[in-house]
């Protein structure tokens, strides 16, 4: 804390859109004694003096740019906070866990494309005037994966619905179970 507002010193990384933002989310440990419940989410504008922009970060797999900044003494009042003092990383979790239950969602979408089109190539194409879904050694690694497919459906549809419920800090293991076997199952298709 500093003259009734707050004084951020440090940098963040992978700011999404940072060339087009004007305000950037910064969370930061207000309390270090508190650990990670000492987390604080702050509105900071980019032109406040001591925000840098130093690079931007390009991926390939979402068409944006990412933002890498430090701030040094920059200077935010009482105002400026977003949520709740100390409540950051609910708040934080809130976010995250919805873009990840998204991704996972987008990942089991694209895995049961790349298994239908396996199916429908296998029930298409002939070997020795015989379907190549004849063989067992094609069907059984495209049932495990429509298995598969058919768990992890259910399981991202529970734990979205939990997530619709407002019960982010409780299924934080379950997104991540999603996430995790989501984007796996996409690659295993």
């Amino acid at each position: 804390k500093a003259d009734g507002g707050w004084k951020l010193n440090g940098q963040k990384i992978w700011i999404t859109n940072g060339a087009e933002a004007g305000v950037f989310l910064v969370f930061a440990n207000t309390d270090f004694s508190k650990g990670y419940k000492g987390i604080t989410a702050f509105l900071v504008p980019c032109d406040a003096p001591g925000f840098k922009v130093e690079f931007f970060w390009w991926t390939f797999n979402m068409p944006t740019d990412h933002a890498e900044v430090t701030m040094t003494d920059v200077r935010v009042g009482a105002d400026a906070v977003f949520g709740r003092v100390d409540h950051g990383l609910d708040l934080a979790q809130t976010f995250v866990h919805e873009n990840r239950i998204r991704q996972a969602a987008s990942s089991l979408g694209a895995a049961q494309h790349c298994i239908d089109a396996a199916v429908a190539y296998a029930n298409e194409r002939t070997t020795w005037n015989r379907r190549l879904s004849t063989n067992q050694g094609i069907q059984f690694p495209l049932v495990e994966l429509h298995t598969e497919a058919a768990m992890l459906r259910q399981l991202i549809r529970s734990t979205a619905a939990a997530l619709d419920a407002q019960h982010h800090m409780e299924v934080t293991h379950l997104v991540s179970m999603c996430n995790y076997r989501a984007n796996r199952l996409a690659c295993d298709a």
